[in-house]
């Protein structure tokens, strides 16, 4: 393959469709690092959302929650698990937005927001910029090349 050659494939790749691309490959493993967090009772900037208390176990027990809820623990986001099974991501002007179909009502809805639950820390998003992100597009872009 000769110079001009390359410059024309090197012209037809599409860098917003390879990364939209990679992002749908790789999305259970991106929405993977916010649910860790939330497992872990943090949000998206790192920080403990709260704690249970005395009452939330007692309503937790009564209603049936997924996950058993402990006086002190830190918030597990599982009481029916809609919340969490229901989060998927889209790419949006350059960047990847998380969302949720399990946001349930106005109380429920405005609390995730408020506490930041939907993302991941500046930590994580190096390792999918970097770590997740960054060797896909090589990939395409080798073989769109034909290297």
């Amino acid at each position: 393959m000769n110079v001009a050659q390359y410059n024309k494939r090197l012209k037809s790749f599409s860098v917003e469709g390879s990364i939209e691309k990679s992002i749908k490959k790789t999305s259970k493993e991106i929405i993977q690092l916010n649910v860790n967090n939330l497992d872990k009772g943090l949000n998206s900037n790192g920080a403990v959302v709260g704690t249970y208390s005395f009452f939330t176990i007692k309503y937790a027990k009564k209603f049936k929650a997924r996950k058993p809820k402990v006086v002190g623990s830190r918030y597990n986001f599982y009481w029916t698990g809609a919340f969490i099974k229901g989060i998927f991501i889209t790419y949006q002007g350059g960047k990847i937005k998380f969302q949720s179909k399990g946001m349930g009502y106005r109380r429920k809805t405005r609390f995730i927001t408020n506490n930041n639950l939907l993302g991941v820390t500046s930590i994580q998003s190096q390792k999918i910029n970097y770590g997740i992100l960054a060797p896909k597009l090589q990939d395409y872009f080798k073989k769109h090349i034909g290297i």
